[in-house]
């Protein structure tokens, strides 16, 4: 049903019968990612879009000094590299699925446990000063490695996207409720949780909830996204979501701890409670810490967006995809700022057409101490850090072959003495 579902509306979309060019463009994302498990490289990856490797350039005078922690699919597979300011490597955490889930069969639907390292990707990820990371592997869980890559622990329920902090206890992590817990309300007319089951072909899963996740990998609160969307009756943010696919209704990427300058601004809202990004419905959101309820939200102007950051003034700066059905060609990614009790968007980078970057998915940024910013352009396999006038201070690149880019999910930038520990020589 789906797969003519797909084929439709992918020919339909061709066309620019509406809704369908949204469904065109979510069918050949799907279709690539499924194409991984016949590809002999990832399904992730595209064509090389900038030329070099390692880092290209570098204004040692402008740039912020540290180390950068880059995760992704490269060279090897999924894995986490640290890299000195010089953009030589420093230490690598290889994120093995195998590894970390060896008995998958007793714990993973046998229909998504991943075929080879070929068929996942980690996305999010959180350095601990003692050199362990926790790393996402998506729609699969998350885990707990120690600087030589050994499983500390592991989650046994699908969690995604990304890893937010609270001190060094807790993380706000993306999940994964089962279609079969998910009550009948919140799925698309004529459709069951089993059918809505069968028909994913992806990673992702049709209903998201947040989560709160202890320092030893413990679940200590879970609330559904889906519910808080249904109970503040936004039936036109579903119906959109349902346009693009149906087996995908919100799309978290982000969870973003409300600070006290962002809660001045809006009335309703109190620090602590979750900044939330929807993908699927171009939203951002705010939920309450407690219950889940849904307390504040805008949708666009931005399209797929990613990371949301909260600023020292409570304003919110976002990575803007923008997708390449807008306007019926592919304009370029943004960062974003926002101002959320009056809804005024402006663009802080690029500053001008020749400071274009794009990826159609995923991406992030990150605002640094001396006032620059790094941006990583997930699909090109770049991460590159700007000054506040625009200029690329700092540029690293990575094919994975001759022909195609690595993936870099998430980047971070962290001070030269971040970790309390010398990395050891590791025999994996």
């Amino acid at each position: 049903m789906l797969f003519a579902t797909v084929m439709v509306g992918g020919l339909l979309g061709s066309m620019g019968v509406p809704p369908f060019p949204q469904i065109s463009a979510s069918a050949r994302t799907t279709m690539q990612f499924v194409g991984g498990m016949v590809n002999s490289r990832p399904g992730i990856l595209i064509p090389i879009s900038h030329e070099g490797t390692g880092l290209v350039s570098r204004d040692a005078a402008k740039s912020q000094p540290g180390l950068t922690l880059i995760q992704g699919t490269m060279p090897g597979g999924p894995q986490v590299r640290l890299l000195d300011h010089e953009g030589n490597e420093v230490h690598r955490w290889t994120v093995d699925f195998f590894a970390i889930w060896p008995d998958a069969d007793q714990i993973i639907p046998a229909r998504r446990i991943p075929a080879s390292q070929n068929n996942y990707i980690t996305h999010g990820m959180w350095p601990m000063p003692d050199g362990s990371l926790i790393v996402n592997l998506t729609g699969l869980g998350s885990a707990r490695i120690d600087a030589c890559s050994n499983t500390v622990w592991r989650t046994q329920q699908p969690l995604h996207h990304s890893v937010t902090a609270v001190g060094n206890d807790t993380f706000w992590i993306p999940g994964h409720i089962l279609a079969s817990e998910t009550p009948q309300e919140y799925m698309p007319d004529g459709w069951t949780p089993q059918e809505i089951d069968d028909a994913i072909l992806t990673d992702h899963y049709y209903h998201d909830s947040v989560v709160l996740v202890s320092a030893d990998g413990d679940i200590l609160r879970e609330m559904s996204v889906l519910k808080a969307i249904h109970d503040a009756g936004l039936e036109s943010a579903l119906y959109q979501s349902h346009t693009e696919t149906i087996t995908d209704a919100t799309h978290i990427n982000d969870i973003e701890v409300v600070t006290p300058a962002l809660a001045e601004r809006l009335p309703q809202v109190e620090a602590g409670d979750l900044l939330v990004s929807l993908r699927a419905m171009n939203m951002l959101a705010i939920l309450d810490k407690d219950d889940g309820a849904l307390k504040w939200h805008q949708q666009g102007p931005w399209v797929r967006q990613h990371d949301p950051d909260i600023m020292p003034d409570g304003t919110i700066e976002l990575f803007n995809n923008r997708a390449t059905i807008v306007n019926g060609h592919t304009p370029g990614s943004q960062i974003m700022r926002l101002v959320p009790e009056t809804g005024e968007t402006s663009v802080v980078f690029p500053r001008g057409s020749a400071d274009a970057f794009n990826s159609d998915i995923m991406g992030m940024h990150q605002p640094l101490e001396n006032g620059n910013r790094l941006i990583v352009e997930s699909r090109a396999g770049r991460a590159f850090e700007v000054t506040p006038a625009g200029e690329v201070v700092w540029d690293y690149r990575l094919p994975f072959d001759d022909e195609f880019a690595s993936n870099f999910s998430f980047g971070i930038r962290v001070p030269n003495d971040y970790f309390t520990m010398e990395f050891p020589q590791c025999s994996n």
